[in-house]
């Protein structure tokens, strides 16, 4: 498996603390069947700022030699989305996936700007192809996932993270997963790991889950085929059409089911 959001790099962000510390981690990726990482440190997010792209290449290349071969690991960042995202990929504060065209964007977990349709609409004019990192841990993209779609229309890609399709996240979480999943709004999994203990990769679980209620062409496109192309800097080969009827999620669900019973 090719993991595209990672926080590997040690003493950069809320990753790993230490080089050791960084090294184990890599080395759980690995028994986890992950081949290739790519390191996804926070960029402008509070007191990660992260600007430097020297430091960054010099903590990966210390990581590098500490782990050896395997996993193979690669360069990018988190972005903490601001409406500026096209003048900081310009300037290179900005580092895309594995030097990619694909950009890893966050959002906070509680709130969504508002107009964010015209900066990803700027980015790929530029062409550039954002990737929405963990919209499923968004109360915002929970509740209204006809926001989420819109994005995806527009041509951005969204990561789920392996840990919700396991539960750790919570239920919310884990049920729009499936969810969005099965409406064709999902084309990346990727470990968003950070440690060895509260945050592991938990990969492999996350694929027999996929597997066991998508099928095994959508576990390995989206475990495998779509993050492979995304590190070549290739078009993805599983871009689905989003299916119009989504399923609702959490508490929309159980209204939605209480009405049918009376």
């Amino acid at each position: 498996m090719i993991d595209i959001h990672h926080h590997c790099l040690p003493n950069v962000d809320d990753g790993p603390r230490d080089l050791e510390e960084a090294v184990a981690l890599c080395r759980m990726a690995s028994d986890d069947g992950i081949d290739t990482i790519v390191a996804t440190p926070h960029v402008l997010r509070g007191r990660w700022q992260n600007t430097s792209r020297a430091v960054l290449e010099d903590a990966l290349t210390s990581l590098r030699a500490a782990v050896g071969e395997s996993p193979r690991l690669l360069l990018g960042s988190e972005y903490f989305f601001a409406h500026d995202v096209v003048d900081a990929l310009a300037s290179g504060t900005v580092i895309p996936l594995a030097g990619s065209r694909y950009v890893l964007i966050e959002f906070a977990t509680n709130t969504i700007p508002p107009m964010i349709e015209q900066p990803f609409y700027r980015l790929q004019l530029d062409g550039w192809t954002p990737v929405i990192a963990h919209p499923e841990r968004n109360a915002i993209f929970q509740s209204k996932p006809q926001l989420l779609a819109s994005l995806v229309r527009l041509g951005a890609k969204a990561q789920v993270t392996a840990a919700s399709l396991t539960g750790d996240f919570g239920s919310e979480a884990r049920e729009v997963s499936f969810n969005w999943i099965a409406a064709g709004m999902v084309h990346v999994v990727a470990s968003d790991s950070h440690n060895t203990r509260k945050r592991p990769p938990r990969m492999t679980a996350a694929l027999a889950a996929v597997r066991e209620t998508a099928g095994e062409a959508v576990a390995t496109a989206l475990f495998r085929d779509n993050p492979r192309a995304i590190v070549e800097g290739r078009g993805l080969p599983y871009d689905p059409e989003l299916k119009e009827n989504q399923p609702k999620s959490g508490l929309l669900s159980r209204v939605a089911k209480l009405f049918k019973q009376h």
